[in-house]
């Protein structure tokens, strides 16, 4: 049984820290691969300062068609075996098709890598060069085939999957978030941010429970690191960022931001939340701010 298996049986307050693969930029006259050893090296030894603060390490699949990265299984992997801590990489349907999903899961099984976090993907612009798969007909069917693999391996799996808590009001959101769980997920890792103890945290848990949902959802903390950050954010995904959060922003800068996302971490705590989960925005060092 693996060590995040024995944590969810025994009900703990589980840690999922979300760090990015190594990348380079897709500009080939800007940087050279020929430092990609070394990137992978920082990369690892980054996730190693931060160990004891996390139970899982989730790989995340960035959609940056201005990058280079690493396959998000390959990193995982990497994580588990040289940092010694239970990895999760992040399976796009999106980027790949059918049978390359299936090969990325068994891929993932062979390397030992129990876990593994499904999502749908936000869709490339018809003008930027990249082509939208989605091969599936949805996130459900993703886990589900992938669990027969599991099956057919003789290991049980721990999946994860997202959920929009802006929707979740909505007949489809509802509908979605209880496909997912019934499909195979064991949690569903929330967005938009919980970002604050005032508005978002209270708001949020209080949808989570209206829909029966809290036990089986990790609300999401993000280390904003300024007011214009925090504007871009709004912008670029939408999300609905309460003004108060702008007040702390401008009082204490970054400092104060990651102290108000602490301050989310431990409100979590005291209500007897399952758990959380953390996004460090390639900046793995930053969970030690926000869980320490």
């Amino acid at each position: 049984m693996t060590k995040l298996r024995q944590k969810l049986e025994r009900s703990g307050f589980l840690r999922i820290v979300e760090v990015f693969p190594p990348s380079f930029t897709a500009e080939r006259d800007r940087e050279p691969l020929i430092g990609l050893r070394q990137k992978t090296r920082d990369f690892l030894e980054r996730v190693k300062k931060i160990q004891n603060l996390a139970d899982v390490i989730l790989v995340a699949d960035v959609k940056d068609l201005t990058r280079l990265k690493l396959g998000t299984v390959y990193a995982a992997s990497m994580v588990q075996e040289e940092v010694g801590i239970e990895a999760v990489p992040v399976i796009t349907a999106r980027d790949s098709n059918r049978p390359a999903i299936r090969s990325a899961v068994l891929t993932a099984l062979s390397l030992g890598l129990d876990s593994l976090m499904f999502v749908w993907g936000d869709t490339y612009s018809e003008d930027n060069g990249a082509k939208n798969v989605y091969d599936y007909t949805g996130v459900g069917e993703m886990m589900r085939e992938a669990g027969a693999l599991f099956d057919r391996a003789g290991v049980r799996p721990t999946f994860f999957a997202p959920l929009d808590l802006a929707t979740l009001d909505t007949p489809r959101g509802r509908r979605l978030a209880h496909s997912r769980l019934k499909s195979g997920a064991e949690y569903l890792l929330a967005q938009p941010p919980t970002a604050d103890v005032v508005h978002t945290f209270p708001s949020h848990m209080r949808t989570l429970r209206r829909r029966r949902l809290d036990s089986r959802v990790l609300l999401n903390v993000f280390p904003f690191r300024s007011l214009d950050d925090i504007e871009y954010c709004r912008k670029k995904f939408g999300w609905d960022v309460p003004h108060h959060l702008d007040a702390i922003a401008e009082k204490g800068g970054e400092p104060e931001l990651l102290r108000e996302a602490k301050r989310v971490v431990d409100r979590l705590r005291t209500v007897g939340s399952q758990g959380v989960y953390v996004s460090t925005r390639g900046r793995p060092e930053l969970a030690r701010f926000i869980l320490d």
